[in-house]
């Protein structure tokens, strides 16, 4: 086997593959950046390094990966755009590529690594996603729990109702006009009848 020949026919068909994303580094090293796809504005590129060894494809290509991701969007509230692949997770879909590539020792292997390697990002990602979702989901209600214990078992005494009643009333304005209706009436303002129609002779009793 011609392993420089077989190794030139490869880069040559993945650079009318990837015409736009793959980088020679030399005769016998490349890169491809693989923009992942996820849904969100913030965009995250693997870059695959591949070195070809003098045997290859006898043996298997000395793979490397790299991640680059755009910064998350200032007051974004999407948690998909908080996510981000970590170097935990470049382990693992190296150490897949590296045992799919061993699958394929003897044949030229570095289209259908990049393939499944944008394939299983993609997924890896999604996952994550659910994941900090589920996460952030959690954590509302266990907020919203402690809150309602705050409430839960308290003992109805007129002294509490006293202040829930004195804090609906200010913030609901009703205190206000009140007395502005109170004085209407007592100035002389409204007749009995516009008193009874605006129902006021009631409000102006609970003063």
């Amino acid at each position: 086997m011609d392993y420089l020949e077989e190794q030139k026919q490869e880069i040559e068909i993945l650079q009318s593959i990837y015409p736009d994303e793959l980088e020679i580094v030399s005769e016998t090293s490349f890169r491809v950046s693989l923009l992942l796809d996820t849904n969100t504005e913030r965009k995250h590129t693997l870059i695959l390094n591949v070195r070809y060894p003098e045997t290859y494809p006898e043996v298997v290509p000395q793979l490397r990966l790299e991640k680059t991701s755009d910064d998350v969007p200032e007051e974004s509230l999407n948690v998909e755009e908080s996510v981000e692949l970590d170097k935990d997770d470049l382990l693992d879909l190296e150490e897949s590529l590296n045992s799919n590539a061993l699958e394929n020792v003897g044949m030229p292997s570095v289209f259908t690594l990049t393939s499944l390697l944008k394939d299983e990002a993609e997924t890896l990602f999604q996952e994550k996603v659910a994941a900090k979702e589920k996460m952030v989901e959690q954590e509302r209600q266990a907020r919203e729990y402690e809150e309602q214990k705050k409430f839960a078992g308290t003992k109805l005494t007129k002294e509490n109702f006293a202040q829930w009643r004195a804090k609906f009333r200010a913030e609901m304005g009703i205190d206000t006009r009140l007395a502005e209706r109170f004085k209407l009436v007592h100035q002389g303002r409204l007749t009995g009848k516009e008193i009874f129609e605006k129902g006021l002779a009631e409000e102006a009793e609970d003063l």
